[in-house]
């Protein structure tokens, strides 16, 4: 019996299969029944199968297989296999998106098996924009985009991930602190010194953090920098758009992937002190007499006696060497003509390095869980009507010490305030911990040592006698939208309805306690035992306290699309309007409370002729709250153009070295409400209780009343900024080689702000907004990537760059002496201080110079320059020294290689021309207390046995020397540095391998991340800024890897 198939079907001894579109048919024969057959029907039912696959030999799904004559035409299945009736003769056709098509000649062959190409333009085909997706060769303009496959690294922090990934982004990391180390992110730098200097964030197109979101959810994330490409969020998007888009289904079968980490982290910047005898030492020196004897530090250098003579190291007495770290995320992405899905479940769970007290039945070390979920679904309901269900969220919960609050007013977090207990507890203060008794059954009981000097702590009890913090956070997201085409009506017209629902909530539980101290008397003189006294009683059992915080939004939006062809003219348009209702539930006052509503509508047309030419318009017009009914609303339009040269006909003898060749420009206005410090309504009057000031009768005595706290500005509008770009996009050797490089600049005026030179004789409580404020920013980025595909694997090189610096034209601040002291003509953030000339070196040189006015002056102490020349140093001799503290210029690079299923990559990122001030931890001995500890640093330093006029540390002093450390280029310092952020080595199975245990790929890796940090600055990561140090260290990881598809 002879059964046709035009898909495939396999002929045993006694049986025939033929599977035809989900039918199958089964025949038994015996092959002496079989009927003859012509040759020409044999080749017509010659079965031709094979394999396609990557140049990475992972198997493709879906490619489109067919006769190049006409006819049959199969897809590949989850493993790359594929079988089509064909002839002896003819060719098979490989089409794929994304890969380069291949025609291969049959030849009497009944295996093909096909290894296609990646076809680089045709992955960057689609570019994600405002409101939409464009062909990358039509976008004219400035946006930055990084796929998934570039953002798989060890880090919970979407925004830490991009961190040195895109030209354009500004990325710092702060603190490495679990659940506090999200990064903070600049697009182009800061063009302003209003309140808003941050981007817009879209999941999805809604608004929304992207702290908690799994990388392995993310599809791409794009940043819109200039103004054609950002104006249609309009008030919203003045600082750059960052949209993060997620993955969806697709028509396939259902693919599962799953991927699991696990690994070990350290802290490899941790700063160094000195140890217990060279701290005596030092403070004998500063004090100028013998304060500890010489028997006493040789006991301390000795060990001999650690309860009488301690020497601690803190930390080493509070951080571990490694913590563990693990991660797995699973997720299944499949659909059919109806319906699509992708569904996705992730899991964290990172470890601090803070040691555990064994004694304790709670946990003092850091402890981090997340577990996120995340379904898309897309349901054609018809052929012109598609429904789209997005629902994810996150659970994390938060283990911290029981430590934290206010020092000084000033709020620290739990890692902020151990360091800074560490930097007041000398190494021979106290021990660790004292034998101060024992039980019933005569073991003993220990506690902790108290400090000796008022004010000092035991770090150690701080960190496991304290208690602990609990944080649990839950975020809820959701979406519903509704596609309709309404071709119908009008060819190529469309509308989108969307409506969102976000729901955050956090729930802190403080259970905190004071542990007892105990101090040393010293030693019984005849049993030799110690005399223990208690110090402080403490509170043995935890107490309680709660906080709640709840935080809800709604979106909605109503969006018509028109896309339409007439011949070699191509046209689209979107008209969009939009309203968002956010409600703070920590609001600190009745007025923030309210709720927080914006609307707007935005319009963008866009021509593109022939693929040569391009132009494009937005304008967005949005309202504010913040500003009075007739300047409440206003325009923000941009213009852009651009060409591609290399599509002319007189380009065609260049495409073969030069394949593209485009040039892009554009010019808008952006516009941005945010008042300083939160504030609202400014140009409401507000009046306040409780102000002081009343006096009645003839006492004097001042009673609280009602009064004006600050007058409201009627004519309070918009902040403004011009943008301008320019752009440059090439491609050499058929994108062999792809550059794109940016030349930006924006000016913005009538800045919000506060007025700061109204003296205090006005009257006014608290000073009025106004607009009064100009600065500009400009700079330039690009990219560079080198892409080449060989026989059994490849290479990548890639890099990017950013240059920003930004300038303050006007600003309200009080008049100066000297115009250099003025913070007007500067970078926003611009160090300020003295210059220092080196170290004195006698009295002579003293006497010789301009007075310092900052105290007494001896030898070794810090020189100033006289900037005003009137022959003193005083305040009025301070200058702009140095940079800010967010830098100019950030970049990073990189390489991935392959062969035959071995890849390696690496990656470096750095930043440049930042500076920090140091803080009072770093001063030896600060304002005469005689406590606090000692970076190692300090035994360089200038002595009179060892006068060294390059010394790091000036003379060590006991006392409140403050000309020392006065801000001068002295206490400042290079925040530079290049890091190796990220080494992957991995192994990708063969798809011959994976068929047995029926897989589609797998890979294992090893990834090392934070590797290595160059920088002049020693002390403590660069990274971390200026707060002392304090900030807890970034993370060193190494991790081991799985990623299985099926």
């Amino acid at each position: 019996m002879c059964y046709y198939s035009n898909s495939k079907y396999w002929i045993a001894d006694r049986m025939k299969v033929l599977i035809s579109l989900g039918v199958i048919s089964l025949a038994t024969f015996h092959p002496s029944q079989a009927m003859p057959l012509n040759r020409s029907v044999l080749e017509v039912q010659q079965l031709v199968s094979g394999r396609v696959l990557n140049e990475k030999g992972t198997p493709l799904e879906g490619v489109s297989v067919s006769l190049v004559s006409g006819g049959a035409s199969v897809s590949t299945d989850a493993r790359g296999s594929y079988a089509i009736a064909a002839g002896g003769q003819g060719q098979l056709r490989f089409s794929f998106v994304g890969y380069k098509d291949q025609t291969v000649e049959i030849s009497g062959r009944t295996t093909v098996d096909v290894v296609l190409a990646e076809d680089i333009s045709a992955l960057d085909e689609l570019v994600v924009v405002g409101m939409g997706k464009q062909k990358k060769a039509s976008v004219i303009g400035a946006i930055s985009t990084v796929k998934m496959e570039d953002l798989q690294v060890p880090s919970r922090s979407l925004t830490n991930a991009l961190a040195g990934k895109m030209a354009g982004a500004v990325v710092v990391q702060r603190s490495g602190e679990l659940g506090r180390d999200n990064g903070g992110i600049w697009i182009r730098g800061i063009s302003t010194f209003s309140a808003n200097r941050s981007p817009l964030i879209l999941v999805d197109g809604v608004e929304r953090d992207m702290q908690d979101i799994s990388v392995e959810e993310i599809e791409s994330v794009s940043i819109l920098k200039d103004a054609s490409a950002t104006a249609v969020y309009g008030v919203r998007a003045a600082n750059g758009v960052v949209i993060v888009t997620t993955r969806r289904g697709k028509v396939q079968k259902p693919a599962i992937d799953f991927v699991a980490e696990t690994g070990a982290s350290d802290l490899p910047n941790l700063p160094k002190f000195i140890d217990g005898a060279d701290y005596a030492m030092l403070y004998n020196e500063a004090l100028g007499r013998e304060n500890y004897s010489p028997e006493y530090i040789e006991n301390v250098r000795n060990g001999s006696d650690p309860y009488l003579y301690p020497n601690v190291n803190w930390y080493n007495e509070i951080y571990k060497k490694y913590s563990r770290n693990s991660q797995a995320n699973l997720s299944i992405r499949g659909g059919g003509e109806v319906a699509r899905y992708f569904v996705g479940f992730g899991y964290i769970n990172e470890a601090g390095n803070y040691k555990d007290n064994p004694d304790n039945q709670y946990k003092s070390n850091m402890k981090l869980e997340r577990y996120n979920f995340r379904s898309n679904v897309d349901i054609s309901l018809t052929k012109t009507t598609e429904i789209g269900l997005e629902v994810s969220g996150s659970l994390t919960d938060l283990h911290t010490p029981g430590v934290g609050g206010q020092i000084y007013s000033a709020t620290y977090t739990p890692a902020q305030t151990l360091f800074y207990w560490t930097s007041l507890a000398t190494p021979i203060s106290n021990p660790v911990r004292l034998p101060i008794g024992h039980d019933l059954e005569g073991n003993e009981i220990w506690g902790w040592g108290a400090p000796t000097q008022v004010g000092e702590y035991n770090p150690v009890e701080r960190l496991m006698g304290s208690g602990y913090n609990t944080e649990f956070r839950n975020q809820f997201m959701s979406q519903i939208s509704v596609n309709q085409k309404l071709d119908q009506l009008l060819p190529g017209l469309s509308f989108r309805f969307a409506f969102s629902f976000d729901a955050y909530n956090q729930t802190e539980i403080q259970r905190r306690k004071f542990s007892p101290t105990w101090g040393i008397q010293g030693r019984d003189d005849t049993t030799g035992d110690l005399i223990i006294k208690e110090v402080t009683q403490g509170q043995q059992t935890l107490d309680y306290s709660r906080n709640l915080v709840t935080n809800r939004a709604k979106e909605l939006k109503g969006q018509f699309n028109y896309n339409k062809s007439f011949g070699v003219n191509n046209v689209t348009a979107m008209l969009m309007y939009y309203q968002r209702d956010y409600i703070d539930g920590n609001a600190g006052s009745s007025i923030l409370a309210l709720p927080y509503r914006r609307q707007g509508i935005a319009l963008r047309t866009t021509y593109d002729y022939n693929g040569r030419y391009f132009a494009e318009f937005n304008v967005g017009y949005n309202g504010s709250e913040n500003f009075p009914k007739e300047k409440r609303f206003g325009w923000f339009p941009a213009v852009a153009a651009g060409v591609i040269l290399s599509n002319e006909s007189y380009w065609e003898n260049l495409r073969s070295t030069i394949n593209l060749f485009k040039i892009r420009g554009s010019v808008g206005m952006v516009g941005s409400e945010a008042l300083p410090n939160g504030n609202r309504y400014g140009y409401l009057s507000v009046y306040g209780n409780g102000l002081g000031g009343y006096t009645f009768g003839e006492t004097g005595v001042g009673y609280a009343g009602t009064g004006e706290d600050r007058i409201g500005v009627t004519n309070l509008t918009w902040e403004k900024g011009l943008k301008q770009n320019i752009g440059l996009e090439l491609g050499f050797w058929n994108d062999l080689v792809k550059f794109e490089a940016d030349y930006f600049y924006e000016k913005r005026t009538d800045i919000l702000l506060q007025r700061a030179s109204l003296p205090v004789f006005s009257g006014f409580n608290s000073a009025p907004f106004a607009n009064m404020g100009r600065m500009i920013n400009r700079g330039v980025d690009g990219t560079l990537e080198v892409n080449k595909r060989l026989t059994n694997g490849g290479f990548r090189v890639y890099g990017n760059f950013t240059y920003a610096k930004d300038k303050i034209l006007e600003q309200d601040e009080a008049q100066k002496n000297y115009a250099y002291r003025m913070r007007t003509g500067h970078k926003y953030g611009q160090q300020f201080g003295l210059v220092a000339l080196g170290l004195f070196g006698s009295e002579e040189e003293i006497a010789n110079s301009p007075t310092q006015t900052f105290g007494v002056v001896r030898p070794g102490d810090v020189k100033f320059q006289d900037t005003n020349g009137d022959g003193q140093i005083t305040i009025d001799d301070e200058t702009a020294i140095g940079y800010s503290t967010l830098p100019e210029v950030n970049y990073g690079f990189g390489f991935q290689v392959d062969y035959k299923g071995f890849d390696l990559g690496m990656f470096f990122r750095g930043q440049s021309r930042v500076s920090y001030a140091l803080g009072g931890s770093y001063i030896p001995f600060n304002q005469g207390v005689g406590k606090g500890n000692i970076f190692a640093e300090a035994l360089d330093r200038w002595t009179e046995d060892n006068p060294n006029p390059n010394a790091l540390y000036p003379r060590i002093f006991n006392g409140t020397s403050a000309n020392n450390w006065q801000a001068s280029t002295r206490t400042l310092y290079d925040g530079s540095f290049l890091r190796l952020s990220e080494v992957e080595l991995g192994y990708t199975f063969r798809a011959a391998w994976l068929d047995r245990v029926k897989m589609k790929k797998m890979r294992l890796y090893v990834l090392a991340h934070n590797l290595a940090t160059f920088s002049p600055w020693k002390l403590w990561d660069p990274e971390t800024g200026s707060n002392q140090g304090m900030n807890y260290p970034l993370q060193r990881k190494f991790n081991f890897g799985l990623r299985a598809s099926f």
